[in-house]
């Protein structure tokens, strides 16, 4: 009776957080909707209070590092160093719109890797859409456009090369013991596999729309921007990749790395620049954090009732045939419940049923390593698969965007189930070398 009560939580708190239905003029946000899903799992008896209250201290460092990094990400965007960026990458187009094309995607990427996937999306989506509105040739059409608009959101769901650049690998990371270190010698090829199947797929899909050529900016270069502030920014960033890079070697956890690099840069914001804190606050995502955590209260109801055993199982058997099977049905499987119920409840979920499995250590991490490929690329396959996705849709709308759910699927679907292959196979070739 356990196990039917946790699922229907589970899918109650989905549910509501993608459906977001308004009730007496106030809309339901996915945050909220997590909350009512961990109050439900209390009311239950499936989670005792010191229980949920234990799995949310365990969560702490992985919240602190999310938070602080969204800090940074905030006080680098209001410093302009997004908008000097574009510009540049603007101006290195050299007016081949195609080119731009490519040089937005990749300089995406990297963005993405270090600032979050998430923040990349808010950062970059109306960046983006102000510069093509600029550079757009007279001629052009919303059609134009658009492959620029898709360019922006799939930055937002590659294969994440480092384990801070999506939340969803720093939460798996802390469940399974997997430091940032690890993390990169095992998912930077494939990450660089999605990269590259995700760039082509794009660009044969919008082979009719790129435009081939783009009006140039008007030359105001670095006016109005604080270089000095700029230059500690990128001095705070290196020193703060340093010591995610060093975690195994200075014992330091990434979560303190990356405060301490928060405050650091918030004094420099305050003493330079005359921010305030409240101004980063006010910018800053709390509502994943809350979704996380209220999310996570549900996951753990869901294992305790047994429901994780049911994915662990499957896992198994396919890791009993080959390992490499066991990689392609934990991609697979992830990629596909996260395109349908969302990434943040599916990679908690496979974290859980892997960390649980009776398999060596290296073993249990790749398969964890390829259910963070399929949550990872999954939600570009459906437009509910990620709250990115979701930012996207609306931000695009507010500014008379309006994306249809039909392309959006067409173009999702076999871009991403390509992806999520030739990653899982670049992650099997690892495998089969070296461990």
């Amino acid at each position: 009776m356990s196990a039917v009560v946790a699922l229907l939580i589970l899918i109650l708190t989905v549910g509501l957080a993608l459906a977001r239905p308004t009730l007496r003029g106030r809309t339901l946000h996915p945050h909220h909707a997590s909350v009512l899903g961990s109050l439900l799992v209390l009311a239950a008896g499936l989670l005792s209070p010191t229980e949920l209250l234990e799995a949310l201290v365990f969560l702490v460092p992985s919240l602190i590092t999310i938070a602080s990094l969204m800090a940074i990400t905030v006080i680098a965007e209001r410093s302009g160093l997004f908008a000097v960026l574009a510009r540049s990458l603007a101006g290195m187009g050299r007016g081949d719109a195609r080119r731009l094309f490519l040089l937005l995607f990749f300089a995406g990427t990297i963005l993405g890797a270090v600032f979050t996937n998430d923040a990349a999306v808010l950062v970059m989506t109306p960046l983006v859409y102000g510069l093509i509105e600029q550079v757009g040739g007279d001629d052009w059409t919303t059609r134009n456009k658009v492959p620029f608009y898709f360019g922006v959101l799939y930055i937002g769901n590659l294969v994440a090369p480092l384990i801070i650049s999506n939340p969803i690998n720093i939460v798996v990371g802390e469940w399974m013991g997997i430091s940032f270190l690890e993390y990169a010698c095992w998912m930077a090829l494939p990450a660089v596999a999605a990269v590259l199947v995700t760039y082509i797929g794009l660009r044969t899909w919008f082979r009719k729309d790129l435009p081939k050529r783009y009006k140039p900016m008007p030359a105001t270069g670095m006016a109005g921007v604080d270089r000095r502030f700029l230059q500690v920014c990128a001095v705070v960033l290196a020193l703060t990749l340093l010591g995610f890079f060093t975690q195994e070697f200075t014992g330091i956890h990434i979560a303190w790395v990356a405060l301490g690099s928060a405050i650091v840069l918030l004094a420099a914001w305050r003493g330079m620049r005359g921010g305030s804190i409240r101004e980063v606050g006010s910018y800053m995502g709390w509502d994943v954090l809350i979704f996380v955590c209220g999310i996570h209260g549900v996951v753990l109801a869901v294992r305790a009732a047994g429901l994780t055993d049911f994915v662990g199982t499957m896992l198994l058997d396919a890791h009993e045939i080959s390992p490499y099977v066991g990689h392609a049905v934990s991609a697979l499987f992830s990629g596909s419940a996260s395109a349908v119920i969302n990434n943040h409840p599916v990679a908690q979920i496979m974290a859980m049923s892997v960390h649980d499995l009776a398999l060596d250590a290296m073993d249990r991490k790749f398969l964890a390593f390829a259910a963070l490929i399929g949550g990872d690329l999954g939600p570009k396959m459906l437009p509910i698969g990620s709250l990115a996705a979701l930012m996207w849709f609306r931000m695009l709308a507010d500014r008379g965007v309006e994306i249809s759910w039909r392309e959006y699927i067409r173009l999702g679907v076999p871009v991403t189930l390509a992806a999520i292959l030739f990653s899982v196979l670049v992650l099997a070739l690892q495998y089969a070398l070296f461990v």
